[in-house]
């Protein structure tokens, strides 16, 4: 029973089907017709290219003009340039568009091709591409009472004055101007539609790189012209990541040179390797912003000062290495260098220089047995050489002992004196002398060049 009342009613809409749809075309042919009728009446002796005013001394056609921001594609501060996607709103009213739906089958409204009607010239100004129109006509929406409805998308280049001092922390007010190219304000007055004194941001699609805080509307010159006013304000996280602080941490990195000790080699090489990073981030500065003159950013001057001091590091540095490396034998440290900074200096720091042996002559008994078989062996009697405080190479006689020698000493020296030596245990104690003699030397010369660093 139910499979068989399932096929009555099947069949039973099947044939009312073919009724429905030879209805709907009916219906739809006289609506055809009807706006056929419409259309070829309301455009029977219509000139689009007349301002839609009923004469010459009448008011001025009031245009309400809005501006809805879809998407801020880019701004490019280096060439100056807002990069928009927007939607236009214009809304005028034009007394030959009328209609009783009454005759016309309730049509209250249609939709017509730009080319059919007047549309008013409306452009924008401060373009920076050389498009100063929308880039597509939409059809325009009219009411049986005389409204017109015109709204066209468009992406705009427009120039905007960039002010780039408090960069990467900037915020730039953008303008986009828009008017009537040829009507003036005594033909065409333009107010905002809907009383929206701005641009309408409902469906606007967020940027990942600026924010915007707000977005006002003026009217300039006797309300013949717009003016949108965009502030907007830079995300700065990526920049504080990518440029601050590599530069400040490299500011720290130039000082850490006076750190690292000299007798490492690699000063020098630290302070250049930091100055070339410096000149790095200056060209990436230089390739974002724009080369004006009005106003040097912050981070441009940072940069600057950085790199000066980072120079002012390497010629310290030079000149610290060339101090470091000094000697007695190719240099003589001046007095008031000496007192100034191995005397005041360590006093004041709170610092304290480690004890230093003192400076004694060396009396052995090489002297003694060249003493006393000098007159037999005819062998000249040596003079000691030593280094005194000022660096400078004295020789003083040794032919006494001193008297801080023990009487153990003092016995030892006059038993070496009686035995006389040979010629070649003579030479044997030269070469010893020799060698002790470099090696006193060799401990001053270390001394001084102690003193030098």
């Amino acid at each position: 029973l139910v499979r068989i009342s399932i096929t009555m009613h099947q069949r039973y809409y099947g044939q009312l089907l073919p009724i429905f749809i030879f209805l709907l075309e009916i219906f739809t042919a006289l609506c055809s017709e009807d706006e056929d009728r419409l259309m070829i009446d309301l455009f029977r002796g219509y000139n689009s290219l007349v301002q839609p005013i009923a004469n010459a001394n009448s008011t001025p056609l009031l245009l309400r003009f809005g501006l809805q921001l879809i998407l801020l594609i880019n701004l490019d501060e280096k060439n100056q340039i807002m990069h928009t996607n927007v939607w236009l709103t214009l809304k005028w009213y034009d007394f030959q568009m009328r209609w009783n739906p009454v005759n016309y089958g309730e049509i209250r409204q249609i939709r017509v091709a730009t080319d059919k009607v007047w549309l008013p010239d409306i452009v924008l100004f401060n373009n920076a591409d050389g498009n100063y129109e929308v880039s597509y006509h939409s059809n325009v929406v009219i009411d049986h009472d005389g409204k017109m409805l015109w709204v066209p998308p468009a992406i705009y280049k427009s120039s905007c004055i960039i002010d780039v001092e408090y960069f990467p922390f900037d915020e730039q007010v953008c303008t986009l101007l828009f008017g009537s190219w040829t009507y003036n304000e005594r033909e065409i007055i333009l107010s905002f539609n809907d009383g929206v004194e701005g641009v309408d941001l409902q469906d606007y699609s967020f940027s990942s790189i600026w924010d915007i805080i707000e977005a006002p509307a003026v009217l300039t010159r006797q309300k013949s012209r717009i003016e949108f006013r965009i502030r907007v304000r830079r995300k700065s996280l990526f920049y504080t990541v990518v440029l601050i602080i590599p530069t400040v941490l490299m500011a720290f990195l130039s000082m850490m040179v006076f750190y690292l000790p000299a007798c490492a080699g690699e000063k020098i090489t630290l302070t250049i390797n930091v100055l070339l990073s410096l000149v790095v981030f200056l060209l990436l500065v230089s390739k974002i912003l724009p080369p004006t003159s009005s106003t040097i950013p912050l981070m441009a001057k940072y940069l600057l000062l950085t790199f000066l001091l980072n120079i002012i590091t390497i010629l310290v540095t030079v000149i610290i290495i060339n101090v470091f490396f000094r000697g007695p034998t190719t240099h003589r440290m001046p007095q008031w260098v000496r007192h100034t900074f191995l005397d005041f200096l360590p006093k004041m720091l709170m610092m304290k220089r480690p004890k230093r042996v003192s400076k004694q002559p060396y009396y052995g008994c090489v002297d003694t047995f060249r003493r006393n078989n000098a007159s037999r062996l005819n062998v000249p009697q040596p003079q000691q050489s030593y280094l005194d405080a000022n660096e400078s190479i004295q020789t003083v006689p040794q032919y006494s002992v001193p008297d801080h020698q023990s009487s153990e000493s003092f016995a030892y020296y006059q038993l070496a004196g009686q035995y006389p030596l040979t010629r070649e245990a003579c030479k044997a104690i030269e070469a010893i002398e020799y060698i002790s003699e470099h090696l006193r030397t060799d401990e001053e010369y270390q001394s001084v060049r102690e003193d030098w660093k």
